[in-house]
């Protein structure tokens, strides 16, 4: 129950209050959820650490019946595994019909109903395998609580790549970052992991995300969760060539403007963080030069990165202030938002980690590694300047508005 208390504690802080509208009932507590005629709680438990799973078999499924005159509007389902295709049916004269085809797009799900009483989540492929759920929740009709993910696409163009080794690393190197840029500046953000660890911190990913009011899906790589000091290591098990393929991905199929991500001693020394740095290094510079990784640009084409930042640093440093107070969030700022995410990474509460912008390893210290469009001569903003590069002719008014004077 703990990561669901959070949500829930969470949500009272958010505004404005929605006012006059009819709150969605929540209604998994009064389903009879089975499998096989089997009872299950581990799939509603409010633990996103623990999950259930339905035995192999072709079209496995979860099947929920609602007491007498009570109606489901909303099935919200967070998968383990996302399953290769499934669908919602009711039951209706005893036979199963679709209502809902599911998609294969975003492991937090939200499938709207139209009033079953009587319905099950299926796996359809055909194939012998299980369904897995962290969680799953019924609502009634009405307005879903804030906490409810209703995910967009990834931005098809990014304006700024965060790129992150693990979940939570976002909040705790990069702090404000996220919210700072994605929602109270709206710039283009597509945030991206090397690895997502493992399912529940997957899980807390998304609802930390959602939580700083991020609404297109993140990016979560291919690689198992790993740890050695030793970078070489860590390109052992990962594979060079594999890595650079995915960050260089990212940067052509994305084209961010700007990159964002992790210090190239791994902040405390993290073998994985130094592998992303690095990676990323490699592939900003490379990024326009079709000869390197020519499938990738003939894929998605050669990209020129306008700016790269590296956490902490010591060649060309900025300080960035997440202690504004951001009005698109009701006027918390990019560093509580950031401290409040970090709660809902609930296996990572008994870790030494902290999310502050200050000490050795703080969020605020970021370090301009490549730059196309010239030093930053005022920090305090990693888009310093970008848009003169993209429109030279408005070049005096974006150095004077970058610098604080305002336009000439």
């Amino acid at each position: 129950m703990k990561i669901l208390r959070a949500l829930l504690a969470l949500a009272l802080l958010l505004t404005p209050v929605r006012a006059l509208a009819q709150e969605a009932k929540a209604l998994t507590a009064d389903c009879v959820i089975t499998s096989g005629k089997i009872k299950t709680t581990a799939a509603h438990d409010g633990d996103y650490t623990t999950a259930w799973r339905s035995e192999r078999v072709r079209r496995p499924y979860l099947e929920f019946e609602l007491p007498e005159g009570e109606t489901a509007g909303y099935l919200y389902v967070c998968f383990t595994e996302m399953p290769q295709s499934w669908a919602v049916e009711e039951r209706v004269d005893g036979k199963w019909r679709v209502v809902a085809e599911g998609g294969t797009d975003y492991m937090h799900a939200l499938v709207e109903l139209n009033g079953q009483n009587h319905f099950r989540i299926v796996e359809n492929s055909g194939v012998t395998t299980r369904l897995k759920f962290n969680e799953v929740f019924v609502f009634g009709a009405g307005e879903l609580p804030d906490w409810v993910q209703r995910w967009q696409p990834t931005a098809e163009k990014a304006d700024l790549l965060v790129l992150a080794t693990h979940p939570d690393d976002e909040l705790i190197f990069f702090g404000g970052t996220i919210p700072t840029y994605a929602v109270e500046r709206e710039k283009s953000v597509v945030v991206a992991y090397m690895s997502g660890a493992s399912a529940a911190r997957r899980s807390e990913l998304l609802n930390g995300l959602w939580h700083m009011g991020v609404r297109q899906y993140p990016v979560i790589g291919p690689f198992g969760d790993a740890y050695s000091t030793n970078m070489a290591v860590i390109y052992d098990q990962w594979g060079r060539e594999r890595v650079r393929k995915y960050v260089m991905g990212l940067i052509r199929r994305y084209k961010p403007d700007v990159v964002v991500t992790h210090d190239r001693g791994g902040e405390y020394g993290h073998g994985a963080h130094k592998v992303t740095a690095d990676a990323s290094v490699y592939c900003v510079e490379n990024a326009a030069n079709p000869s390197v990784l020519p499938a990738l640009c003939e894929a998605y084409g050669a990209w020129t990165v306008k700016k790269l930042y590296l956490h902490m640093g010591e060649e060309n440093v900025i300080r960035m202030d997440w202690n504004v107070p951001l009005s698109a969030m009701g006027g918390k700022t990019g560093e509580q938002l950031a401290q409040e995410a970090f709660l809902l990474h609930v296996t990572q509460q008994k870790t030494r980690y902290v999310v502050t912008d200050e000490g050795k390893t703080g969020n605020a210290k970021f370090s301009l590694v490549y730059t196309t469009v010239g030093p930053d001569i005022v920090g305090g903003d990693f888009f310093y300047f970008v848009c003169a590069a993209r429109k030279p002719s408005m070049a005096a008014i974006c150095m004077a508005v970058c610098s604080g004077a305002g336009p000439p």
